[in-house]
């Protein structure tokens, strides 16, 4: 049974270190928004939580 969708923004055209994308300046992404998907157990919750806090801390660097 899944929980997830596949598909979304392909891992290529995100930085990984700031959750920027490589084609946009300005725009972040984080979550399921990516093509990102992995298995049940609370594995796409952690994805999220930490490419949100990147994407976080990289808008607050650029915004500072």
């Amino acid at each position: 049974e899944e929980f997830v969708t596949c598909g979304g923004v392909k891992l290529q055209e995100v930085d990984p270190k700031t959750m920027e994308s490589r084609l946009v300046k300005g725009i972040f992404f984080a979550g399921e928004i990516l093509d990102v998907d992995g298995i049940t157990g609370g594995y796409n919750f952690q994805h999220a939580w930490s490419s949100g806090f990147i994407a976080a801390e990289s808008i607050n660097a650029e915004v500072n």
